[in-house]
């Protein structure tokens, strides 16, 4: 399934939060991105104060969550974690729904009542008397 890009920022977030400053590579294996998207994303978080980087030498660097990122998912994570309690009490309703029905072959069979029709059932005319 495809990651929304706040997903993926919250994701990068709670993984410097957590493990502490990573290396872009650390942070790729943490959060299962490759490299082209994962720069993509700590430029966009850094471009809003959310990260910051440390030069460890040539070609080296570490990224950590700045203050301001710390006061971001302090805000979000109760938000995610209400979302999730909703997608689970979904799937089980949807579950429960799914598994009341009555399945033939792999596939959902919905039992309706047969009716005759009949073409006054379709079709009400009244008739309506004026005086002359």
């Amino acid at each position: 399934m495809h990651k929304s890009k706040l997903q993926v920022c919250v994701e990068i977030l709670c993984s410097l939060s957590s493990n502490g400053p990573l290396k872009l590579s650390q942070i790729g294996r943490e959060v299962e991105l490759d490299k082209s998207v994962l720069i993509e994303d700590l430029s966009f978080l850094y471009d809003r104060g959310l990260v910051g980087e440390q030069n460890l030498g040539e070609d080296e660097k570490v990224y950590f969550v700045t203050e301001r990122g710390v006061s971001v998912l302090k805000v979000v994570s109760p938000l995610i974690r209400e979302a999730q309690r909703i997608e689970a009490r979904n799937f089980e309703a949807i579950s429960s729904a799914l598994s009341e029905a009555k399945v033939t072959s792999g596939t959902v069979k919905e039992e309706r009542p047969k009716r005759k029709w009949k073409l006054s059932d379709l079709i009400k005319i009244e008739i309506v008397k004026t005086e002359e």
